[in-house]
């Protein structure tokens, strides 16, 4: 979610063009139809507005390791405990890497069908 108001490069222009025709900032604000917070915090560092750096906790795999999980996975009968073994990718838990297929919509989880144990009733006759 954005922190406030980005300025597009055509109002940025706008701005710097009346600024140096020696407009004030509520001149400027006026014919820009922008906040003048947003105009004041584009003036201060024109060339750092509206790039600041991603904040948050980085991920655990990389797009690489992503890849490499979901093609171990598209082999018949892999699990992904497996395919993280084959992977090579001891680093994450079963969670994450389970979390990293549900995002991908690649697969569909689907719990496997209960099948009855049939060795508690079958009586040995010789």
């Amino acid at each position: 979610m954005p922190r406030g108001i980005s300025l597009t490069e055509f109002q940025k222009g706008q701005a710097i063009a009346y600024i140096n025709d020696g407009k004030t900032i509520l001149e400027i604000t006026g014919i820009l139809k922008i906040s003048k917070s947003a105009i004041s915090e584009f003036l201060k560092n024109p060339d750092a507005h509206g790039k600041r750096e991603k904040t948050g906790r980085p991920r655990k795999l990389t797009p690489k390791e992503q890849r490499n999980l979901l093609r171990q996975l598209k082999k018949r009968g892999a699990s992904i405990p497996t395919a993280q073994r084959e992977s090579g990718l001891t680093h994450i838990t079963r969670q994450i890497a389970f979390n990293y297929v549900q995002r991908s919509k690649q697969f569909q989880f689907k719990k496997r069908k209960h099948h009855p144990k049939w060795t508690k009733n079958i009586l040995l006759i010789d």
